[in-house]
């Protein structure tokens, strides 16, 4: 994970969180147009990094026992598993 994101992503010490997070993807933005208001959705970005991380929070809630409770926690009121990855 580490080697992907420091190849894929050289930006990093020079942007801060939202903009990296924007980079790469995993930032909600909000669908919205005049008085339709839509749900919020991550899109664009670089998949290669997204997919890494993905794996790495799909790991960490099945071996970490400090990050299982807090998935464990989050995924209590909400219907959709992945949202809290």
């Amino acid at each position: 994970m580490t080697s992907t994101l420091l190849t894929e992503l050289p930006e990093l010490g020079t942007l801060n969180r939202r903009e990296v997070a924007a980079l790469v993807g995993v930032a909600p933005f909000n669908h919205e147009s005049g008085h339709w208001k839509g749900k919020s959705f991550i899109w664009g970005g670089r998949g290669s990094i997204r997919r890494v991380l993905y794996m790495a929070a799909v790991a960490a809630t099945r071996c970490n026992p400090v990050i299982r409770v807090f998935y464990q926690r989050l995924i209590k009121g909400v219907k959709l598993q992945k949202l809290p990855l």
